[in-house]
């Protein structure tokens, strides 16, 4: 039976310092364990509707980027969203080239 669960990634390492080094977020749920200083990681490129959960468990910020070519609310495309620690954000696919982003408090 289909609970509506999505596959879980954890104690990912976020890594690299631009979109094209950024650790790539395959799962539907992303804890980030491990996150350097200016370190990131990219969103899935989902099918409109997709959702991508990305949590920060890391010391520090991290880069959130969409995936090339798209932007993240009203962000220039390909620019990184800053995720702080102990912070989560729900990603949605609203287009090929826009995503919305609704961060935890």
């Amino acid at each position: 039976m289909n609970q509506g669960t999505q596959d879980v990634g954890v104690s990912i390492s976020a890594a690299g310092t631009t979109q094209a080094t950024a650790t790539l977020l395959i799962n539907g749920i992303n804890m980030i364990s491990t996150a350097a200083s200016g370190s990131g990681v990219v969103l899935f490129n989902y099918i409109p509707g997709g959702l991508q959960i990305v949590w920060n468990g890391g010391a520090n910020p991290v880069k959130v980027y969409p995936p090339s070519g798209s932007r993240i609310n009203a962000l220039t495309a390909d620019s990184a969203m800053t995720l702080a620690a102990n912070t989560a954000c729900a990603f949605w696919t609203i287009t090929s080239t826009q995503m919305i982003g609704l961060l935890s408090a």
